[in-house]
């Protein structure tokens, strides 16, 4: 199964020798990036990595210029093997709030069953940006594991929401960016 190079703010800081906060700051108001192009994963934007890379400036244009070494040593701790230009290309993504909807428990408990490290849940397949990440694949070739081994029974797969992972219709917790500092304090 191919592996898409898929990119948080933090990696496209790193490939274009930025702050962070540059990305959220400054290239989306600007209109560099939008929301609309990230596929929002436990109410997180990460990009296509194609998609990323096509937003460099020729060499010697002053603008933004892309880290071909810091690109290189993304797709290999990634094990990236394509880039996709568009989200409708990337795979179902799954984070710890989407893994909560998955099998009916909290974000907390995938947090906890995640630091047990006793196999309930696989490996993530990416942590972009300080946040786990798999694809949805990997989460169900894992059901069967998982829920043998939660506590009670507890963890039940929900075919419902896997269905609308799968169908890119999605609309439950995490699938929404949330807001933050001042301007969740305005929407209070």
């Amino acid at each position: 199964m191919a592996k898409p190079l898929l990119l948080g703010r933090k990696e496209i800081a790193k490939l274009y020798n930025i702050a962070p906060t540059a990305v959220s700051d400054r290239w989306v108001p600007d209109g560099i990036l939008s929301y609309e192009d990230a596929a929002i994963v436990s109410g997180k934007p990460f990009w296509p990595g194609g998609f990323i890379i096509d937003l460099a400036l020729p060499p010697g244009s002053g603008g933004r210029q892309l880290d071909e070494t810091a690109l290189a040593a993304l797709v290999e701790e990634q094990q990236a093997t394509v880039r996709p230009k568009k989200k409708g290309e990337l795979p179902a993504l799954v984070g710890a709030q989407e893994y909560g909807e998955l099998f009916g428990v909290t974000q907390v408990a995938v947090g906890q069953a995640a630091l047990r490290g006793n196999g309930m849940i696989p490996e993530p397949d990416y942590v972009l940006s300080g946040s786990k990440v798999w694809l949805l694949y990997t989460v169900l070739n894992a059901a069967e594991t998982t829920m043998n081994k939660s506590r009670k029974g507890t963890w039940r797969l929900q075919e419902a929401v896997v269905e609308a992972l799968s169908e890119g219709r999605y609309e439950g917790r995490g699938s929404s960016i949330a807001k933050r500092g001042v301007a969740a304090q305005k929407a209070e």
